[in-house]
Order: structure tokens, then sequence, then C-alpha cells
């Protein structure tokens, strides 16, 4: 091990004194030298200040950089203004964060007692003893020696962080009155890796790390993940756990810097992170050192390779791209366990959304109604697969649902989200915030998203570099735009731009050819009625949502309308009559009368959304190919589901400039095109009884097989009728909307309209209030005698007792309209 190794940090000594008191101080160096040669300790006094350079500065600047601050007390020192001052500012210091020691040496006899001021610091030598009512003065000082030299090998041992460093770690870019720290909303992050499988039917099984002490069982771990995974949060996050339990650990971004592989890195790395001495600190076992920012660049790979050899645990995160190009199949790297950052669960972004409502400026208690209605918001945007699941994109939904207001009234709440991660990008990227050079990306991209969607249908292949080259130079020959603007969109780690030209992420494609097309113009009328009548196709679904939220009138919104009446509209929607039930009626009869939970709220809502995060697994696994239009009957069932997923985005964000009357349209609409799904398997379903019962007659030895075929077909329809009904309230559950939804529940009159409109007032409020008792009080009483309705009615307000904190009263007394035995929350909630 070479010398430069070796070396030690020293503790800074400031020796604060009056001059009277000279030689008393130089009696002090004289006894401390032996520690200041060992370099365990650096004394410094204003004498060492040169000629023509500022001593107020720089003895502030000495006093701030100082570890212990010695006073030598005496009569002179108390009358000293510049002394007392000096006292004052070290004795505040604890309030900036950081802690230095006070050292008192008391020379002479003088009041020092009420000069600290019944502080419980500890006065040298013993008692506070002046040092001349000494015999012999060397005894006093080689006692402040061993004192001095006990406290500067603590302060070596404590390996405290910085402040401010602990401050950048912490730091979030979220907008908020409270100071929001990354602990406080972090939600540890799904991590998979491959574990051979034992079971002969696949090669590999997936498995989740679950936290830190899960994850540093592997000791060397490469994580990567998309842009937007939150690969740098958690970097900062294990940094900061580790901190927080005391262990040895070091991060480095190799983005900030590229640090040379050898020891002075580290120790520079040690210094800017921790107070304490860095040979002491290295002399730790089991240190870990967080490796952020993975690259192609060579000197990373040489510095990772160079902190295998130096720590016990080495955690690399790197994107996915640069993971798979580079160190995917490097034998260099063959000691990491290779795990991805994937998706948050329902449950995970659920826990993330109420934390940050906790840190929320607003008047609302945070109900799980209100959570839930926060949660719908994020699940809206991100339902469409637009933007994946990852924490960025969460918390920037909920912010915008806080903060910010759109400063164009063309777009809405859901476009205002994705206009913020745009401009967010644009500037993180190098262009200039003015209006002016925004303005000026904007115009070049929604003619991009169209240019591309133009190439796709008339050549049906994907757009090139070649084809970007030729619009860019098509662009500029009627539109000023200048080349460092466009090479900034396409940044390397920002650009809302790939090197190709196609915008990095779906939603910024979708978000330009929507505000393209809102544009007045014969064309884009043509191409969005096309849209229209196509809506079920994803691509055209997706694209008219930021058709709506950037438009300026209301056309497109009746052309949606016009779409989804015309859909089925040989079918009349379902009233839900006794009459039409009736093939239900064995299912309905056997429902179960209680499912009260006996497990917590929390554990309930936990297996609701894992039920939500298997169905939307099952769906990606089963996607298929929307981009054909196919049979008829099938394509108005697709157009009845994506208008009413575009027409709640309507009531949800443009309530407030639509007129009652366009919104119980609206609603009205949306409803029957649900309705007129559950009159099409209704139908069906009486189909398949009359078909069970002809098979019956014509074999009477297949009867037992033939009701199991019966009464599978039953559950199968009762399931697609509930179902269908969730969808419309689904969409029309809005808050802002309750007074139009009942407003057409009245209008309405009949059984199905009746629960759309008790399920939306219970998905919408808060808590179950004595109003929700009420209503169904009402309506149980009304359908008393119908065996679907009640049973559903019954069955819908048990769970969302099981999955909602409320009031005891009002739920004893929902529990007693069900005929239900209530469980008290302390037995039921434990």
């Amino acid at each position: 091990m070479s010398k430069s190794e070796l070396k030690t940090n020293p503790v800074n000594v400031f020796l604060s004194y009056c001059h009277k008191d000279e030689q008393h101080k130089i009696s002090l160096e004289k006894h401390l030298n032996l520690l200041s040669d060992r370099k365990e300790i650096k004394a410094w006094s204003d004498h060492k200040i040169r000629p023509g350079e500022s001593i107020s500065k720089e003895i502030a600047e000495k006093l701030n950089d100082a570890d212990i601050v010695v006073f030598l007390i005496s009569p002179d020192f108390i009358a000293s203004n510049e002394c007392k001052k000096e006292w004052e500012t070290v004795k505040k210091f604890p309030e900036s964060g950081r802690q230095r020691i006070r050292i008192p040496i008391i020379l002479r006899p003088c009041p020092w007692e009420d000069f600290l001021d019944e502080e419980d610091i500890k006065a040298l030598p013993k008692d506070g003893k002046p040092i001349i009512k000494y015999k012999n003065a060397d005894d006093a000082w080689l006692e402040i020696y061993k004192s001095l030299k006990a406290e500067a090998q603590e302060i070596r041992k404590n390996f405290s962080p910085k402040s401010n460093f602990i401050y950048e770690m912490e730091r979030t870019e979220l907008v908020s009155e409270r100071n929001i720290k990354l602990q406080d909303i972090f939600e540890f992050s799904r991590l998979t890796w491959y574990k051979p499988s034992k079971n002969s039917s696949s090669r590999y099984s997936e498995e989740l790390v679950e936290n830190i002490k899960n994850l540093l069982q592997f000791k060397y771990c490469l994580i990567h993940g998309d842009a937007t995974s939150g690969k740098t949060a958690f970097a900062r996050y294990i940094f900061l756990s580790l901190v927080e339990d005391s262990k040895p650990v070091l991060f480095v971004d190799l983005k900030a810097s590229m640090p040379p592989p050898n020891i002075k890195a580290l120790r520079n790395l040690f210094e800017s992170q921790f107070y304490g001495d860095y040979s002491l600190w290295s002399k730790q076992s089991n240190s870990t050192i967080v490796i952020d920012n993975l690259s192609s660049d060579p000197k990373a790979a040489k510095f990772v390779q160079f902190a295998l050899t130096k720590f016990e645990n080495v955690i690399v995160t790197a994107s996915t791209s640069v993971y798979r190009l580079y160190f995917d199949a490097d034998e260099n790297f063959a000691i990491f366990k290779k795990m991805k950052i994937t998706r948050l669960s329902r449950q995970q972004q659920e826990s993330l959304i109420r934390k940050r409502l906790e840190f929320m400026d607003t008047d609302k208690s945070i109900t799980d109604g209100f959570v839930d209605q926060v949660e719908k918001t994020v699940d809206d945007i991100i339902a469409n697969r637009i933007v994946p699941r990852y924490p960025f994109f969460v918390l920037t939904i909920v912010q915008t649902f806080e903060t910010f207001v759109p400063s164009n009234i063309s777009i809405t709440a859901y476009g205002h989200c994705y206009y913020v991660l745009i401009i967010s990008s644009l500037v993180k990227a190098g262009i200039g915030p003015r209006d002016k050079d925004i303005e000026t990306c904007l115009n070049f991209a929604r003619h991009l998203a169209f240019a591309i969607y133009e190439g796709k249908k008339i050549k049906e292949t994907e757009f090139s570099g070649k084809d970007f080259g030729r619009f860019v130079k098509k662009y500029q020959e009627k539109y000023m735009i200048p080349e460092h603007i466009i090479n900034r969109m396409k940044h390397k780690e920002y650009g809302i731009l790939s090197d190709d030209g196609m915008f990095r992420h779906p939603y910024m494609y979708y978000f330009f050819l929507g505000m393209y097309l809102s544009r007045p113009g014969e064309q884009q009328k043509s191409i969005v009625e096309r849209m229209c009548q196509f809506s079920h196709i994803s691509s055209n679904h997706l694209t008219l949502l930021f058709v709506i939220h950037h438009a300026t009138d209301d056309q497109v919104i009746d052309d949606i309308l016009l779409m989804t009446m015309r859909a089925l509209d040989s079918i009349k929607p379902a009233t839900l009559q006794p009459s039409e039930t009736e093939s239900l009626r064995e299912i309905s009869t056997a429902l179960p009368n209680n499912v009260l939970s006996d497990n917590s709220v929390q554990e309930e809502r936990a297996k609701e959304r894992q039920a939500r995060d298997r169905k939307e697994e099952d769906l990606n696994d089963h996607d298929e190919d929307e981009e054909q239009e196919g049979i008829e009957i099938i394509d108005d069932l697709y157009r009845i589901l994506k208008n009413n997923e575009i027409l709640g985005q309507v009531l949800r964000n443009k309530c407030g400039t639509l007129t009652k009357d366009k919104l119980e349209e609206i609603v009205e609409t949306v409803a029957d095109g649900g309705l007129r799904l559950v009159s099409f398997f209704l139908k069906d379903g009486r189909e398949i009884n009359k078909r069970a019962n002809i098979i019956k007659k014509a074999n009477p030895s297949y009867s037992n097989d033939i009701e199991k075929f019966r009464r599978a077909f039953q559950s199968i329809f009762f399931l697609l009728t509930v179902g269908n009904i969730e969808r419309v309230v689904e969409v029309v559950s809005c808050k802002d909307i309750e007074e139009i939804v009942r407003n057409v529940v009245k209008k309405k009159k009949t059984p199905s309209y009746d629960l759309i409109g008790y399920f939306s007032d219970l998905d919408s409020s808060d808590e179950l209030s004595e109003s929700l008792s009420e209503r169904l009080e009402t309506l149980l009483s009304k359908y008393r005698q119908d065996p679907f309705i009640k049973g559903i009615l019954s069955l819908r307000t048990q769970f969302y007792i099981n999955t909602h904190r409320s009031k005891t009263p009002v739920e004893q007394r929902v529990c007693s309209a069900l005929g239900l035995t209530y469980k008290y929350k302390e037995i039921k909630r434990r």
C-alpha cells in the first residue's frame, strides 16, 4: 500500500484567543505539535494570516471549516468584543446543520461560569481550574493535550454525512409549499431478475427484489430501466437508506463526473460526501458504492471494475438501451446480477399517491374515496398505455392535479399533463424557456407528427432518418427554425425526438398529431371524421383523445356521440327489468348474502389492486391487433367501449366549458351505449337457455352435462352484464358532474339507470354518507322483489365497506339496511 493510501484526514482546530494571552496560545501550540506532525490535527490561529489578506474574511472561513474550536478564556477574552463574537458565531453553527465541538480552556481566574451561561460544556483543565494556578503548567497542558487528542480521534471516526450533499440526494423537483424529500415520497421500485427454473416447462422464473436488504444479498447488481423508470431516484434512495443505517457507502454519478480508477478519486468522493478520516472509513466492513448512469464510455467500465476491488457491494444503474448494447454480453460484467426496473404495481401506485397527497396543499382530508378519485385521474392517462406506470409519471400527474393550471385554455387537464411533461423535456434539453423558442418547437413537432401519420398511411412503412431529413428540408422552406433548435429537440437524454426523427415517447406523437388535427381545415376535418368512424382502432382512439383536448369547438365531440349512438343501434339499451334478467335469476338468488371481510381495509385494497394488475397482464398477453377493420358487430362493440373512454375524458375535463344539456347528452349516450352491450349479451344469454333446453329434451341422458353447461353460461353472462354496467359507472363517476348524472337517472327511471346512478355516487364520494345510506335504503325497498338488482346493490356496497374507511354510525346503518351484523372497526380492521 502506497504512502498516499495511508494519508489521514486531519481534524481542523481553530484557536480563539485574546492577543494579550498570546504566550498561552504559543504554549498550547507547542503541546499540540506532536498531533500536528502526525496529521491528526491541523491547528490554526490568526497569526497565520498573511499581510494584505482580509482578517475578518479569513477568520470566518477558518471558523466555518473547523471541527474543534478552542477558546482560551481569561478576563481579557471576556472583555474583548471580537472574542465574544467568535464565541457567539460558533455557538450558532448547529442551527446550520453541523455541530462544532467547543472547548473552553481557562487560563486565568475569571467569571467563566457566567460566560458559559449554564451551558453543558466541559471546561479544561479539570473542573475549570485556571492554568496559572497549577504548580507546573506542563501538567495542565498535558491534560489538555490528552482531551484534545481524544476528541480528534472521535471526530476522525465519526463519518457523518455533509448536509449539502445529503440535501442534493434528498432533493426532488416537486412543487409544493412544503419541503418534500425523496424519502418522503419514494416507493421501492419493482426490481425483477430471472432465476433458473426447476420447472421443466420454462427455463427461468421471474423473481422480485422487495427491499434493500434483499438487494444487497447479491453483492454486485446491475440495475437497468427505461429513461423515466426512476433509476437515479432509486440509486439515491439506496445511498440515503444506507447512510441512515450508518453503513459505509459512497455515491458517484458518472454523468456528472467520470472519476479515474484510483484511491485518490475515492478519497475525493468521500471528502465531498462525509466528514471524518477516509483512511479509517475505508477499513470498515460491508462497504457499498452506488454508481449511477453507467455509460458506453470505456472509462465508466474501468471505474466499475476498480470499484469491485475496493467495495463488498457494488450497485450500478444504466439505461436499458446502454445495458443491452454494451454490457449484456460483456464478460467483465458477468459477475453482476442483472435486474430490471419494471412498472409500479397498482398497490405501489396507490401508496405513492397517498405519500404525495400528504404534502398536498388542500383542505380535503385524505380519505380512501379521495385517493380513489385521484388514482382514477392517474389511471385515465396511464391506462391508455401512452405513458408507463413509473413514479415520474404518476407524481407528475398528481402534481398537475394540485398545482398547475392551464395557461392556454385550449389545453384541458388531460392534455395539460402531457404539455407539462413536454415543456419540461424541452427546457432540460437546452431550449430557452422563452415563448418564441417553445412555440417554434411546438409548431415543428405538430407538423412532424402529421408527416409521420401521412407516411404510415401512404407508404405503410415506418418513418426513417431519410424521411426526417426530407421533412426538415421541406419544413425550412416554409418556416424559420434554427438548426440548433432541431438538434436540441434530439438531445440524447432529454430531447423529444430520437436520432431518426421519431418521437421519443408515444404520448408525444399523439399529443402533437392531435394538436395538428384540431386546427381548422378540410384535410383535418376529413381525417378526424374517418377516425371517429373507426375509433375502435387503437391509434385513432389515442389521437382523438388529444384532438378533443386541443380543439376549440365541440364538432369532434358531436361526431363521437353520433358514432356511439349508431353502434348496435338496432338493439335497445337494457333496462334490467325482471323480464330481461330472468335468465340470470338462478345465479342472482345464489349470490352470497354476506361478503364483509375480516381483513383490514389496507389488506382488502391491496387484494383489489393485485386483481387489477392480473387483469391488466391478461389484457396485455391477449391484446389483439385492432389496427384492422374487423367484423361489423365486433367493431361496434369496440367502438362503444373506446368512444365511452373518450367521452369520459370529455366529461371530466371539459365539464366547465360545455352546457348542462350537452353534458346530459354525453352521459346518456355513454350509458345507453354500455346498456346496449348489456342487452346484446343478455339476448345471447336467453338464447343459450333456449338452446340448452332443446338439447336437454333431445338428449335426456346428457341432462346433467347440459345443466352444467347452462349454469356456466349463466355465470359468464352475469359477469358480462355486471362488467358492462361497471364500465359505464367508471366513465360517468366524477364529483364535478354528480348533478348531471342524477338528472339523467331521474329522467330515465329504469333499474339499470338506478344502478348506474347509485354506483356512480358511491365511487365519486369521499366516504359513505347519510345521503348515500338513504339512497341505498330507498333502492332496496324499491327492488325488494328483484333478486338481481337487490343482490348487485348489496355486493357492491359491501365491497365499498371492505375497501374504504367510513364513519362507524353510517356503516352500522348501511349494514342494518342490508340485513347484516356490523363488525366494529377495532375487530374488523385490526
